[in-house]
């Protein structure tokens, strides 16, 4: 008696929805992850005191935000720390 060999068309066909599962799942651990390391962040900078978050150049109001950008979630719209031209001039 011969085992069964199922078309190998059905087999790729498996094979897609197998790995479409997977991606799927990758995809919502992703998420899940994300919102953590997003909530920690969130977590962290309000426990910081209006002197701290003034030191830092940021209001409360706008933390959310802030964390967005951390997180690529949001385009950056503050203003990037330029870094120092290695010409040899003095700073201005």
């Amino acid at each position: 008696m011969s085992a069964y060999n199922p078309p190998i068309h059905h087999a790729t066909a498996v094979q897609r929805v197998v790995r479409s599962l997977v991606e799927a799942a990758l995809r919502v651990v992703d998420a899940v992850s994300s919102g953590y390391r997003r909530r920690n962040l969130l977590n962290q900078l309000e426990a910081l005191d209006d002197r701290t978050l003034r030191d830092l150049g940021l209001h409360r109001a706008e933390l959310g935000s802030v964390v967005a950008e951390l997180m690529d979630a949001a385009p950056s719209t503050r203003r990037q720390a330029r870094q120092s031209s290695t010409s040899g001039r003095a700073p201005a």
